[in-house]
């Protein structure tokens, strides 16, 4: 119970940092193409699969096969993974010290307000599809 509700908590404290991001800063938007964003989102789910498939093998080696990490498993820490919070506050910080730091805010915060929007409101039908608890 008390887990759940600091898990909520925090949650919500995400949605008000990232809603408040959206507004409070000016964003260079006209500096952003679709095709960057389209590269951002191809890229780190790639990046991500790469990462779920590599370490799950090598943690697998030393499993037995009832606690081995499956398919389904896999998929679904691929899919639900990217939520954005950490990544958008490290964009905060670049946003100050690169150049290019304020275009890199714009797209991680389109990312993240995508991921936790519509990841966020599939995860539910997904968890039950692959059947991952």
């Amino acid at each position: 119970m008390a887990y759940e509700t600091i898990a909520f908590s925090t949650e919500t404290l995400v949605f008000l940092f990232l809603g408040m991001g959206l507004f409070a800063f000016e964003h260079p938007y006209e500096q952003i193409s679709i095709i960057f964003v389209l590269l951002t989102f191809v890229n780190l789910y790639a990046a991500r699969a790469l990462n779920i498939g590599i370490v799950s093998y090598l943690v697998n080696l030393g499993r037995s096969n009832e606690s081995k990490i499956n398919f389904n498993m896999q998929f679904v820490m691929w899919i639900s993974g990217l939520r954005g919070a950490m990544a958008y506050a490290l964009a905060l910080k670049s946003a100050s010290d690169l150049a290019i730091g304020p275009s890199i805010l714009t797209d991680t915060l389109i990312f993240s307000l995508a991921t936790i929007l519509i990841v966020g409101t599939v995860l539910n039908p997904i968890l039950s599809k692959f059947d991952v608890k």
